[in-house]
């Protein structure tokens, strides 16, 4: 590798941390349009791409152990580099969520399953994690408390779904399975996403929000 300044190699670090985003911005597009057009046999592809993201976390960690072999560094340097490997960590978590996402449907019969709730949570978990990731890239803790916020309404409509197939009736087995599990994957996904912005405000101000806070557990 090429010598690089303290302030290169966290730009090298974070060009690998961008091409992870842009994998999973791919992953996402498939994933979504399959819940949507209940569509089977994309599973495979999405693991592969899974595996793509991973190996590329693989690529940050080896750059972060380096950086700090090399540079030593201190201060908001050290919190830099800790934080990337963090956030490569929860991205790759990511990536594994959306290749669940389309298990649940190639292993479950959802023809004529509602899937628009879950379909709209998806939406909504991945328009979070590029709002945790833009807020990284930043530095800006005050987009990653605003993550933070949203975090409450997925828990509630994950509720929401749960509580709905309580009730319904005339749901097949299949179907209530297929939305609860989902509904709980997108559930994890966005809590990812909160992970992501509490390191992004610990990289900003030098402080954590703490390992619990009411919006996003942390277990």
């Amino acid at each position: 590798m090429i010598m690089m300044n303290d302030r290169e190699y966290m730009k090298e670090i974070n060009s690998r941390i961008k091409e992870m985003h842009t994998m999973i911005e791919t992953i996402s597009d498939i994933a979504l349009q399959a819940l949507k057009d209940d569509k089977v046999g994309v599973s495979k592809e999405i693991c592969q791409w899974s595996y793509k993201v991973r190996d590329k976390e693989d690529e940050v960690t080896a750059g972060c152990v380096e950086a700090l072999i090399r540079y030593q560094p201190f201060a908001s340097d050290l919190r830099a580099v800790t934080v990337a490997l963090k956030v490569s960590y929860y991205l790759t978590r990511v990536s594994r969520y959306l290749y669940n996402v389309t298990q649940i449907i190639d292993d479950l019969n959802t023809k004529g399953c509602e899937s628009e709730e879950i379909s709209s949570m998806l939406e909504e978990a991945l328009d979070m994690v590029r709002q945790s990731l833009e807020a990284y890239f930043n530095r800006d803790a005050l987009i990653a408390a605003a993550v933070l916020k949203r975090d409450a309404g997925i828990d509630s409509r994950y509720r929401q779904v749960l509580e709905k197939y309580k009730g319904v009736k005339c749901a097949t087995g299949e179907c209530i399975l297929f939305n609860g599990l989902i509904a709980r994957v997108v559930e994890r996904m966005a809590d990812h996403a909160c992970y992501i912005s509490n390191e992004t405000i610990y990289l900003a101000t030098g402080k954590r929000a703490g390992n619990r806070i009411p919006e996003c557990d942390t277990h």
